[in-house]
Parts: structure tokens; C-alpha cells; sequence
């Protein structure tokens, strides 16, 4: 797998041309830093054409390299139970690594695979793949909250772009249905919270066309082929 590296810059923080590769690797949600820096002592991490080291940082435009050999490439819908922390998952010995994350207190789909083509493509923003969430709030959400959210916030920790879609149910002012394109770290949660929203529940339900359906909590269910061959057409891919 490679990866091009784009730095990104919050408006209001001075830019920074250079990262360590773990908290890259992290912050674009591929690894986790521990996992990032477990690769790096495997020597399984190339920085254009040399192996990192602990420590090694990346640039704007710099190349990443993720070296594992592949027999054959599988994709899983896995439902995670809220309290469970995201991170990799060995089935048979193979070892498959979830698309993006969630956080320890949210739920629903994640997508796991050992296909490292297609992980990059589906977390860049460019590419412009929904993500579709149900949040509760334990107060009320007026059509302020839609205006808001649809328009665009800054918050304490930086500005995060309009939503793609907001909608509240009629009868419940209790839930909100959001739709984004680009997942920032704890974005939903950051922005609810400049709202004076206080959420109870933070379910992802849809990524893409994929969605979690009657998956149960904790199960990984295989993709169909049908499943398997559409995302792969989508991302100009072959089987």
C-alpha cells in the first residue's frame, strides 16, 4: 500500500510542514500509533525509498509505504459495541485493519479488510463517501442545530467543514441524523458540544453504500460478492 502525505492545517494553528509518521498514521485513522510504531519495529514502514525508524517524520507529498503480503483480499462489516476501542482484528493469522475509526463511547459499522488499496481511498475527503450517523442528545434539538451544522462551526479545536445533511426527527427532537464526508477526530462530538448538546448515543449506521442493517453488536459479517465488486468499481479497482 501507498500512501501520499497530506498534511492538514487547522485554521487558527501555525502550519506545520512535517509530522512524526505514527501520529500521521494515526490522526488519518489507518493505525493507531501503537500500531504505527509496532510496524516501524517490524520494519514493515518504508518513508519514500527508506525504512523508518522510530521517531522518522513525514512531509507534505512524501511517500509511505505499508508492506503485507496478501493471499487473497476479504471485506467485513463488523458491528462495534460502544466501550470497545477500534483496532485491528487476526482472523486464521491474517491480520485485517478497520477503515477510519470510532471512538470508545460510539458504535455501529466499521469496515474491516487486509486490502490497503482501498483503505486511503475511501477516508480521502476528495472522494466525497458519506458517512451516516444517529445521535441522541439528552437535550433538544431546535432547527438552529441544522442551520448550524449545515453551514459550517468553529469550535474550541479548530473549524470543521459543513455537513454534507442534517435532519431531525419530527417526533423526536431527541435524535439527529447526520451525514458527513470527511470524519475529523471526534468531529460529531466537538461540534454538538459548541452547541450545548450533550450526546447519549453516537451510532454509525451507513459508510458509503455499505450499510449496517441487522448486523448484530460485536458480529463481522463477510461482504457479499455483489457488495465486494460494487466498492471495488467505485474506487476504480480490480478484483
Amino acid at each position: 500500500m501507498k500512501i501520499i502525505v497530506k498534511i492538514k492545517h487547522d485554521i487558527g494553528q501555525r502550519a506545520s510542514t512535517e509530522m512524526r509518521l505514527n501520529k500521521y498514521l494515526s490522526e488519518t485513522g489507518i493505525f493507531s500509533r501503537r500500531e504505527a510504531d509496532k510496524l516501524i519495529e517490524n520494519k514493515k514502514l518504508h518513508i519514500n525509498d527508506k525504512v523508518a525508524n522510530l521517531g522518522d517524520r513525514v512531509r507534505d507529498n512524501d511517500s509511505v509505504f505499508i508492506n503485507q503480503e496478501i493471499n487473497e483480499r476479504k471485506y467485513f462489516i463488523y458491528n462495534k459495541p460502544r466501550g470497545e476501542e477500534t483496532k485491528w482484528k487476526t482472523i486464521h493469522n491474517v491480520r485485517y485493519d478497520p477503515i477510519g475509526r470510532l471512538d470508545k463511547e460510539s458504535e455501529g459499522l466499521l469496515i474491516y479488510t487486509n486490502d490497503f488499496r482501498i483503505i486511503e481511498a475511501m477516508l480521502n475527503p476528495e472522494n466525497e463517501f458519506e458517512r451516516e450517523y444517529v445521535v441522541t442528545v439528552k437535550e433538544t434539538a431546535t432547527p438552529r442545530v441544522k442551520t448550524i451544522l449545515e453551514r459550517g462551526i468553529i469550535t474550541q479545536e479548530g473549524e470543521y467543514s459543513p455537513v454534507k445533511r442534517v435532519n431531525l426527527e419530527e417526533d423526536n427532537r431527541h435524535i439527529i441524523n447526520i451525514v458527513l464526508i470527511e470524519g475529523k477526530k471526534h468531529e460529531i462530538r466537538r461540534m454538538l458540544n459548541a452547541l450545548f448538546l450533550t450526546i447519549t448515543s453516537l451510532r454509525r449506521i451507513r459508510f458509503a453504500f455499505l450499510r449496517l442493517g441487522n448486523i448484530k453488536y460485536g458480529e463481522l459479517k463477510s461482504f457479499t460478492k455483489d457488495q465486494e465488486l460494487q466498492l471495488l468499481k467505485l474506487l476504480n479497482l480490480e478484483a
